[in-house]
């Protein structure tokens, strides 16, 4: 029996743990995610991660729903919003702590390496984060074109970093072009990709 078409539907705070969990499995083999995230434990180290990440950015987060289940979630960073501020971090850090432990200094460098790389204009729709806990249901597909609608609505570009070489190809097919290359002191290397809204810019 086909799964259901994937109905995309904005998050809530009680979607966060099943969103973590979820996006730490589609993650588990994740070239940045292996380099920044220590063993041992990785798998809940990388669930406290994305519960971190959820939680600040919830209000730009949406997940994709397969007969009654959370199967994949999309996290945006919303245009104009900027990285999240001292207060809000703080607030969540005991997640951090939980998924870097002693490696947290090594995971904010490349956060930061990242961050550099981000371009700070013009306004944009950020892809932070896009995962599905089993790949080839459409999830991901259901995801990214719900988030570059709202873009296009809104005749706003979008932004990602690619960090799985083998995604390249698949942005492409959505409207992302290479715009440069990340590289992380020590790590892998990923693909800064931007996307022009369908229609024109502003």
């Amino acid at each position: 029996m086909q799964p259901s078409t994937p109905v995309v539907r904005q998050a809530l705070r009680s979607d966060v743990d099943t969103v973590a969990r979820v996006l730490a499995q589609a993650f588990d083999a994740d070239p940045v995610m292996r380099f920044i995230v220590p063993e041992p434990g990785y798998r809940k180290r990388l669930t406290a991660l994305f519960a971190f990440e959820t939680l600040l950015s919830l209000r730009g987060s949406w997940v994709a729903v397969v007969d009654g289940e959370i199967a994949g979630a999309a996290l945006w960073g919303l245009p104009g919003a900027g990285p999240p501020g001292f207060w809000s971090t703080l607030r969540y850090s005991r997640y951090l702590l939980r998924a870097f432990g002693r490696g947290l200094p090594k995971a904010m460098r490349a956060f930061r390496v990242i961050e550099d790389a981000h371009p700070t204009s013009p306004p944009h729709w950020y892809l932070q984060t896009l995962g599905a806990a089993v790949p080839g249901r459409g999830v991901g597909g259901a995801l990214l074109r719900d988030g570059l609608a709202r873009a296009d609505a809104q005749r706003l570009p979008a932004y990602l970093e690619s960090s799985a070489p083998g995604n390249v190809a698949i942005y492409q097919h959505f409207g992302f072009r290479p715009a440069g290359e990340i590289v992380l002191p020590g790590g892998p290397t990923l693909t800064a990709m931007w996307r022009e809204p369908v229609g024109g810019g502003q």
